[in-house]
Parts: structure tokens; C-alpha cells; sequence
């Protein structure tokens, strides 16, 4: 009997087991997943063992990005993109808690919750959080805690914007940018609330990246000579953000989005250092270019 022709209850009832069945077939898989997961961390355990670390960061930002890229490119159909980023958010947040310690601090100035929002996102329902007043308290926490990542605002002329040359003198073990979120952008919703990732994992290429590099300078060189530097070493770059500071020196400090992944020996990085009236530039890290999207789903 077709299922044309059979009773209606009954189809549904088959309807519903072959639910029942997929079901089942992803919990099987996860499970799956998680043993895989485990077999991962004790890998990771021998291979710092071997070179005398006492622990590993399990936080790997260009991976979940790699695994978000092959997930959009397949998906079809009215399943929204936004909700398959947000289950699978919360299954490589849960995996990355099952490798090792795990936890978030977040900047939320005058108890501003936007950025705890975003965190709880892209950072799993029960990963541990904390709010914090300042961005100065997010970096401080990161900086001695190499299981923590921070959220950050974007950089710019505005509350908590102009963290950023902190980073420029922290070396190769102090915080790097590594991530940025919403990974997901949809339309152009000039509104939506952006933060950068902190944290002492490595900023990895992932084929389609964004770079940043701080440039200081000390006293009058006008903005335009740095970009003009900039381009000069042969950076396709943008500024997208200034600031002043004064530790012993003042300092005026841009900061370029680089197209691409650079490392911090990158010699057009040297180059720049090099330059008479360049104090100082570094690499403080990147991020993983965002899925974009018209529209998506429904």
C-alpha cells in the first residue's frame, strides 16, 4: 500500500520512528565523536609531555573555522545556516572542554550584556563565563591563564575600543587577536555587534584570513606618511583604528587590517621596524574572514 493510499495516523506514526531513527543516528555519532575527541587529547598530552610542556592549548580557532566553511559550503535546503553554526558551536565548544580546561571572559563595560550575548553564541550554554568592567581586566586574565580566550570590541574611536596596543609588546607568549566573531554575518546589518578574540593560541591560516598590525610612532608623523610606509613595504592593508598612549614615551599607535596571513617574521614586518620614523610594528595577530551571507534559510 502506497503512502498515498495509507491511513493518515499511520503514515505519521512511520513518519515519526524514521525521525526516532535519525535521531538515534546522530546521538550514535557524537558519541563517536566524543571518543575521537578523547583519542585527540591524549595525543595532544604525549606530544607536550615530549617537549617538556606541561599542558597544551586545546583552543584551536583556525580549525573551527575550517570545519565552519565546509559546513556552509554543503548546506542545503530551509534549515538556516545560523542554527547549524549554532549547534555545531555548541558541540566544538563542548569538545574543546572535553580536551582540557576551557573558559571565557568577556568585556562588558557599565554591565553592557551585548558582548556576554555574543560570547554565550559562539562559546557554548555551559562553558564557564566571567563579565568584566574593563578590556584592561579581560587581557589581564588571558595573559596568566592560557586556558581562557577574552571578547573584546572591535577596535575604534569608542568605550573599550582601544585595547589594542596592549598586545604590540606582549612577545611571542602574550596574547594574540586569533578570532573573530559572529563568524556568520547575514545581509548587511551595520548594527551587529563585533568583538575580536584574545587568547595565547596561535593565530593559524586558514586560506582566507585578515592580518593585523600595529605601527607606532613617536611624536608629529601624520597618519598618512604610516599608510604611505605601509603600502611602501608592500602590505595590502587599511587602517581601521588609532590611538595614543604614554608608558615612559608617548606613543601614537595605527592599526592595519592586512589581507592575508602574516606571521610575526614576516620581513615586511621587519622592514617597517626598520623605518626611520617607525618606533615599532608587530604582528598582534588575525582572524579567520567570516562566512557571508544575502540571506539564509527559512
Amino acid at each position: 500500500m502506497s503512502s498515498k493510499t495509507m491511513n493518515p495516523e499511520k503514515a505519521l506514526a512511520e513518519v515519526r520512528r524514521e525521525i526516532d531513527t535519525i535521531d538515534d543516528a546522530i546521538q550514535d555519532l557524537l558519541m563517536k565523536r566524543t571518543e575521537l575527541v578523547v583519542e585527540v587529547a591524549e595525543a595532544k598530552a604525549r606530544a607536550a609531555s615530549a617537549e617538556g610542556q606541561g599542558s597544551f592549548i586545546a583552543f584551536r580557532p583556525g580549525r573551527e573555522a575550517e570545519v565552519l566553511r565546509r559546513l556552509a559550503s554543503r548546506q542545503r535546503g530551509q534549515l538556516p545556516l545560523k542554527v547549524v553554526f549554532r549547534i555545531w558551536r555548541e558541540i566544538i565548544c563542548t569538545m574543546t572542554r572535553i580536551q582540557g580546561p576551557f573558559r571565557v571572559d568577556v568585556f562588558g563595560a557599565d554591565r553592557d550584556l551585548a558582548f556576554w550575548d555574543l560570547a554565550r553564541s559562539y562559546y557554548g550554554s555551559s562553558t564557564d563565563m566571567e563579565l568584566h568592567e574593563t578590556a584592561r581586566d579581560v587581557l589581564r586574565r588571558v595573559s596568566h591563564d592560557r586556558s581562557a580566550i577574552g571578547i573584546l570590541p572591535e577596535p575604534g574611536n569608542y568605550a573599550g575600543g582601544d585595547w589594542w596596543p596592549a598586545l604590540a609588546g606582549g612577545g611571542a607568549e602574550g596574547p594574540r587577536v586569533v578570532g573573530r566573531v559572529p563568524f556568520l554575518e547575514i545581509g548587511a546589518d551595520a548594527e551587529a555587534v563585533r568583538g575580536l578574540v584574545v587568547a595565547q593560541a596561535d593565530f593559524e591560516p586558514t586560506g582566507d584570513d585578515t592580518s593585523l598590525v600595529a605601527v607606532a610612532t613617536e611624536g608629529d608623523v601624520s597618519e598618512a606618511t604610516i599608510a604611505a610606509r605601509v603600502k611602501a613595504a608592500g602590505l595590502d592593508a587599511r587602517r581601521i583604528a588609532v590611538a595614543a598612549t604614554k608608558d615612559g614615551q608617548a606613543l601614537h599607535h595605527n592599526l592595519f587590517a592586512v589581507a592575508g596571513h602574516i606571521d610575526a617574521g614576516d620581513p615586511r614586518i621587519a622592514a617597517l621596524a626598520a623605518d626611520g620614523a617607525i618606533e615599532a610594528a608587530s604582528v598582534i595577530g588575525g582572524y579567520a574572514n567570516p562566512v557571508q551571507r544575502a540571506k539564509d534559510g527559512e
